[in-house]
């Protein structure tokens, strides 16, 4: 387990035993000033059966917004699917919950925590901004791109890397001894690398600074060969610009 996890699950298990401590408190008073007939007589039990769920929610959450780190600005879209999936999810648990454990109907449950469930997630949001997110140094972003690794997220530095090929909705980040994901399409991607770097062919991007050279094909096309044994292929249509541009960076 990372250290970043470590922190996660720690601030879950201190955050919501203080609160479950506190609420706990508030219904021992409560207990105390009222009639006997009125006693909740279970304190500890109320409190965590009202919030006990989010000592898992909580660090899966932490986990979902991980994901979006380690930009300097956060993916609204994105950001707004994790928490609205966050919200569901809770409620469906929480309504599931209370109508096993304590026979209360569902519509009963919804209305009861539909407020208390937004709060949580709004502290939850704040926790994150600002004592978890991690946010990628705007001078070490001029010269890594950062890809995922596990659940995390890693920088690879630009000079490292050899090629580029795209399958489906991620990314491969190909190095001479790894291979990486990142998610998004090849032509995003393209806007933010730096000039080294040459498009070859629909799926395919290259480092110039890798080429070894390029052997033609009787159909036009050709083939790159890069540093470390890789093969690229180079279409007709990206032909020309890439053997300009690697000629002008020998």
């Amino acid at each position: 387990m990372s250290a970043r996890i470590r922190q996660e699950w720690l601030m879950s298990l201190c955050g919501w035993t203080l609160v479950i401590g506190f609420l706990t408190f508030i219904d021992l008073l409560h207990d105390w000033s009222v009639p006997e007939d009125e006693r909740l007589n279970n304190p500890l039990w109320w409190a965590v059966q009202e919030w006990g769920l989010w000592y898992l929610l909580t660090p899966a959450l932490f986990r979902a917004l991980a994901r979006l780190e380690p930009a300097p600005r956060v993916d609204t879209s994105t950001f707004l699917k994790v928490m609205t999936a966050a919200y569901f999810i809770a409620m469906l648990l929480q309504a599931l919950f209370d109508l096993v454990a304590l026979d209360d109907p569902i519509a009963y449950t919804l209305y009861y925590f539909a407020p208390s469930h937004l709060l949580v997630l709004f502290v939850i949001t704040i926790l994150w901004h600002t004592q978890l997110r991690t946010i990628a140094d705007p001078q070490q972003d001029q010269q890594a791109l950062w890809v995922d690794q596990g659940r995390d997220k890693a920088p690879v530095a630009y000079n490292d890397i050899t090629h580029i090929s795209a399958a489906s909705n991620y990314m491969e980040i190909h190095t001479r001894t790894q291979q990486y994901l990142k998610r998004g399409t090849l032509k995003e991607l393209m806007a933010q690398l730096p000039p080294q770097f040459v498009r070859t062919h629909r799926s395919h991007a290259v480092n110039l600074s890798a080429i070894e050279r390029i052997q033609n094909k009787p159909s036009g096309s050709a083939i790159i060969q890069l540093c470390g044994g890789a093969q690229v292929a180079l279409s007709k249509g990206y032909k020309q610009e890439v053997k300009a541009r690697f000629v002008q960076s020998a």
